[in-house]
């Protein structure tokens, strides 16, 4: 199992800074717990967007190539999924662990 580096950016020095996997910008210990959690459903959030837009884009490529899709549509498709994409990971900005 992978274990990450962690550094002190108060106390750390620059090289211990340069090679860890995470890097504290102050020495606030407490926050660890918050940011394991957050970074398990960052990349939940990730899965999730990639799973999503490769889906739609898959469903829109069959409809265009059986014509039921006009390259119009499909444009704002692929772009409201995108946007979709954008709004979800957005959410990660005022996630809290509960």
């Amino acid at each position: 199992m992978y274990s990450p580096g962690f550094a002190m950016g108060g106390v750390g020095s620059d090289i211990a800074v340069d090679a860890a996997d995470i890097a504290l910008v102050d020495d606030e210990v407490k926050e660890l717990p918050h940011l394991i959690a957050l970074s398990k459903r960052m990349m939940t959030t990730i899965k999730l967007n990639m799973t999503f837009s490769m889906t739609l884009n898959f469903i829109a490529i069959v409809l265009a190539i059986i014509g039921t899709l006009n390259p119009v549509v499909g444009a704002l498709v692929h772009n409201t999924g995108s946007v979709l994409v954008i709004i979800n990971s957005s959410l990660l900005l005022k996630w809290r662990k509960k």
